[in-house]
């Protein structure tokens, strides 16, 4: 059971898969709840490339948005926790070790309001370069600390190892960035000009007028928020929208050198 959620995990296509694939594993374990987040850090600048936090949950909507306003504010100390500390604990340790933290306080406070009690933290700490992030599990809504702790002396390796392996998995597909998403047509025109072809040749094999090919350069440029257009290629290779498979619609390299007349469309 425990190999086929591995492989599933590993297997998985996308950032939606590998959040059903974990939440399921973690179901099969005792825990219907769930929540992950992680923050990865490119070794870019900032201003080249930045990723919005990921985030998947399976809690109750109401403490998920509860703990989103808490979180924007700065006001989580479970984030802090799992950025300091390697391994898991629970919400009665944690207040126990650091009561004194205001941010501790509420944020158990926030999950006991909403029968939350029995949630136990898994820090992801130094298990993947350049990222931080937490995972959030329990047993169910009401559940007993008690219970919870019975569960986890059952399954802790189990649980440990999917949740490091889910980790590891979603920081090696494409996930959401900051950068609006391009159109089809913004897409070609950056990825021909990454091949080293003038505006006039990407418009003769598009297609199109160049005056059309320096619109949708410039479009591109605005839209990633880009001072030229080499950092737009830059910007869009990094985000997963362009070269993201072999392009069909590539003229061969001998209409390329030797083009054929064709008629223009905008």
């Amino acid at each position: 059971m425990l190999v086929s959620h591995i492989e599933r995990l590993v297997g998985a296509a996308s950032v939606d898969e590998a959040r059903d694939a974990y939440f399921d594993a973690l179901r099969g374990h005792g825990y219907s709840h769930a929540s992950y987040r992680a923050a990865f850090h490119s070794a870019l600048p900032a201003a080249v490339f930045q990723e919005t936090p990921e985030l998947m949950s399976n809690f109750p909507e109401a403490f998920v948005a509860e703990m989103e306003h808490v979180i924007a504010a700065g006001n989580c100390g479970w984030a802090d926790w799992a950025i300091f500390h390697p391994g898991a604990i629970t919400l009665r340790h944690l207040t126990a070790q650091q009561g004194n933290d205001p941010r501790i306080i509420n944020s158990c406070k926030i999950a006991e309001r909403h029968g939350l009690a029995a949630i136990r933290l898994i820090s992801l700490k130094g298990q993947v370069a350049r990222a931080a992030g937490i995972a959030v599990i329990c047993p169910a809504v009401r559940a007993r600390p008690e219970e919870e702790a019975a569960l986890w002396r059952k399954n802790e390796r189990e649980v440990l190892g999917l949740t490091s392996v889910m980790h590891m998995r979603i920081a090696t597909l494409v996930r959401k960035a900051k950068n609006p998403t391009l159109t089809p047509r913004q897409r070609e025109v950056l990825e021909w000009t990454s091949a080293g072809k003038t505006v006039m040749e990407v418009a003769t094999i598009l297609g199109l007028t160049a005056a059309t090919v320096e619109k949708h350069l410039r479009l591109a440029r605005d839209s990633l928020n880009a001072g030229s257009t080499a950092q737009a290629i830059l910007k869009a290779h990094i985000t997963g929208q362009i070269f993201t498979s072999a392009p069909a619609k590539q003229a061969r390299s001998s209409e390329i050198q030797t083009p054929k007349p064709r008629t223009y469309r905008v």
